[in-house]
């Protein structure tokens, strides 16, 4: 009821505190218990930042119970305090009320009324954590959206900047590569040659980190239409084709990919973002076939993409046999720079996909392992 809240229970009687700290004891995520009034101050002062509320009882030992809450209230006006007595008379009332007392629970106790008369005094503190809590949380996400902001606009930045002497790079290489087709079949112009391919695979490299960048730096609504998922995977089969056909087979529910599938030869409707779902096919694809090249044999390489629906949703199901996502990298495959395939350049691509299936209300995206093999689900909701 109050698992995370703390309370201090005094009682010099022993049988009573036995009795009744049990069943605070279950009540309260920690119960701190004293024997007398100076134990029982000693331990607020001790504990004066995690103490929530202090239940206790007048007639003891050292330090009485009114005396023991006069001197918590000078150094703590709040705290809510309840007293268990035996004491009616109006003396001894009108001290409780000049002290601070919250609640009065008479003895013998009724527990009933004692978790009641805690329940009423710790509301505000209930209320408080509560806020804090969101406070807190409100604080997170406000850092959180901040830090994505500022990733973006740094981005965007530095995709500029690149982009110009990249493509001036990009345009001399070419030239260069001109030149050494012309040469004469020698040693030289194999190192070249070698050399050229090298360059431009580092150039492709650079060029999917920009477009990366550019995506994570992308802020721009797309308008979702009703529109055939099954045609996207078919547009995004098409855009990386000169990939994967000299990578591994394809197939779309059960079917091979080959250039010629007719993009509404099956009609899975649901309201989509078109452009933008069929870059996440791209980034799911492109990172099975990353993963489908360690395995030796163009044969022994396989990716299924099967589509479905039922009342509520589409569902794409992708599913490689690479191998499986590592345990370590499985919980974290959705977070931006946590990606370890050398080719995906700095890790954005999964997590891009996964900001893009969340723009489409009540989608989902979830990634595991299935047999000797990684399984990205996307459900699009109708």
């Amino acid at each position: 009821m109050f698992k995370n809240l703390t309370a201090l229970y005094v009682e010099d009687e022993e049988q009573i505190r036995s009795v009744v700290a049990s069943i605070l004891g279950s009540l309260f995520g920690k119960l701190i218990t004293a024997e007398n009034g100076q134990e029982g101050l000693d331990s607020f002062l001790e504990n004066e930042k995690e103490v929530n509320v202090v239940i206790t009882d007048i007639n003891m030992p050292k330090l009485n119970g009114i005396d023991m809450c006069r001197k918590i209230r000078e150094v703590n006006k709040l705290v809510p305090i309840i007293i268990t007595t035996a004491h009616n008379d109006k003396d001894f009332l009108h001290k409780a009320i000049e002290v601070g007392i919250s609640k009065f629970v008479t003895k013998p106790m009724d527990m009933k009324l004692l978790i009641d008369s805690i329940k009423s005094s710790v509301e505000p503190v209930l209320l408080q954590k509560k806020l804090e809590s969101e406070r807190e949380q409100r604080e997170e996400e406000r850092l959180k959206s901040a830090k994505f902001t500022a990733t973006g606009q740094l981005a965007a930045g530095i995709t500029h900047e690149i982009n110009t002497p990249l493509t001036y790079i990009k345009a001399n290489i070419e030239m260069l590569g001109y030149d050494v087709e012309d040469m004469e079949a020698s040693k030289s112009k194999d190192n070249f040659q070698d050399s050229l391919n090298k360059i431009n695979s580092g150039i492709h490299r650079i060029e999917n980190i920009i477009s990366s960048m550019k995506e994570i730096s992308y802020n721009a609504k797309v308008e979702k239409v009703e529109s055939n998922v099954y045609a996207t995977l078919i547009t995004a089969g098409v855009l990386v084709y000169n990939k994967v056909k000299h990578i591994s087979n394809l197939y779309i529910n059960g079917k091979q990919f080959t250039m010629e599938l007719e993009k509404n030869e099956l009609v899975y409707n649901a309201k989509i973002q078109i452009q933008r779902l069929e870059q996440v096919w791209i980034i799911i694809i492109n990172n099975a076939m990353d993963e489908l090249m360690k395995i030796d044999h163009f044969d022994n390489r396989r990716l299924d993409i099967d589509i479905s629906e039922d009342d509520t949703y589409v569902n794409v199901v992708f599913k490689d046999n690479a191998g499986g996502i590592d345990k370590e990298v499985l919980p974290h495959i959705f977070d931006p720079f946590k990606g370890t395939k050398d080719s995906s350049g700095m890790g954005v691509g999964l997590s891009i996909a996964k900001r893009i299936i969340d723009a489409h209300e009540g989608a989902t995206i979830e990634a595991y392992n299935e047999n000797n093999g990684a399984v990205f689900k996307i459900a699009l909701k109708k």
